[in-house]
């Protein structure tokens, strides 16, 4: 994990130093607006609040990610790092000159555009994390040591899943309700403005709210799941079997693999 966000500082720095030599040294293109000239017309305040919302939800996606990943798939770690080192470089652009630099011109046939270093980082790691996706797919989908289910004990983890959603819930409707008031008082919202903030304050609402579900379940299973791995285990041992207990990489409690052999070596040695 602290490669991964060393990375994204890293890349991040880079790219702003290669912005700031460009603003100083080339003719460069200011790009308003955050996608095709979306939010463009919105005020400074409202830009810069929707943007550092969106950026606080990738940030909680990508250190989600680095916690569930295992070890072996540090390739995709390096991707997501990459994706996220491009997002945030555009982004904190946007954030404190309303703009983003672009200055490596692109001219293929009547097409004709400009990027940053944000972009090709964002564009590498993309792709790779597509093609990751495909070359790895056995590492990724099929892991050796993996589960069938990840509801191990259902009612459980669903019940603690759906307090995950409970509370990410209430914070963004908490949080949705300051965010309106402080704008408001620095600046009056037009109805435009307004829907914009409410689709896009919604759709990320919605998009948190699912992914801390989710990640209650998962969280769940790290614990859930070598519980009941531990559980079928004596069962096996109990009816004569002569294999040892292997959890997962990243479950919780992998001091019960020693208990495991303790228990194995008490009934095969007597």
């Amino acid at each position: 994990m602290i490669i991964s966000i060393t990375i994204v500082i890293g890349l991040i720095i880079l790219d702003q130093l290669t912005k700031g030599i460009a603003s100083s040294t080339m003719n460069i293109h200011k790009n308003y607006g955050v996608f095709l000239g979306f939010l463009s017309n919105s005020s400074a305040i409202f830009r810069i609040v929707t943007l550092a919302t969106f950026s606080g939800f990738l940030l909680f996606i990508y250190s989600v990610l680095l916690y569930l990943l295992p070890k072996n798939l540090y390739f995709l770690k390096y991707s997501l790092s990459l994706i996220l080192s491009g997002i945030l470089g555009n982004v904190l652009d946007r954030i404190t000159k309303s703009y983003t630099i672009d200055f490596i011109p692109i001219h293929f046939g009547n097409f004709h555009a400009a990027y940053n270093i944000a972009d090709i980082f964002l564009f590498i790691g993309t792709f790779y994390f597509i093609f990751a996706i495909f070359r790895f797919e056995d590492k990724i989908w099929h892991p050796e040591n993996s589960r069938n289910t990840y509801l191990v004990n259902p009612r459980e983890q669903l019940r603690l899943a759906f307090k995950f959603f409970l509370i990410s819930f209430f914070t963004s409707i908490f949080l949705g309700i300051f965010c309106i008031s402080f704008i408001q008082s620095f600046s009056t919202l037009s109805s435009t403005q307004l829907n914009e903030f409410v689709i896009i304050y919604t759709v990320l609402a919605f998009l948190f709210s699912a992914s801390t579900f989710l990640i209650g379940v998962i969280i769940s299973h790290k614990s859930a799941g070598p519980l009941y791995a531990f559980e079928l285990y004596v069962e096996r041992l109990l009816s004569g079997s002569t294999d040892r207990l292997s959890l997962r990489d990243g479950d919780n409690y992998k001091h019960l693999e020693n208990v495991a052999n303790k228990l194995h070596d008490y009934f095969h040695n007597k």
